[in-house]
């Protein structure tokens, strides 16, 4: 854990089921850079991460608000 207080977070990555395909959490990045999975019931053992289409977007460049690349 780092020494700054957990003020506000925000998800980064889907969890997925790797046997359903259905979401079971999420993992949240904190302001002090920590993450942290918040599972939407019991913790499932077999998942896959998928980044959130926001961070998908910005290792693009793309501009969410405009739909476009901003650094093409």
């Amino acid at each position: 854990m780092k020494k700054e207080p957990r003020l506000s977070a925000r998800p980064v990555a889907r969890l997925i089921c790797a046997e359903t395909e259905m979401t079971v959490g999420y993992t949240y990045e904190w302001n002090n850079g920590d993450r942290q999975p918040a599972w939407l019931g019991p913790r499932v053992k077999n998942v896959r991460s998928e980044p959130m289409a926001e961070m998908q977007n910005e290792q693009l460049g793309l501009d969410p608000s405009a739909g476009k690349y901003v650094n093409a």
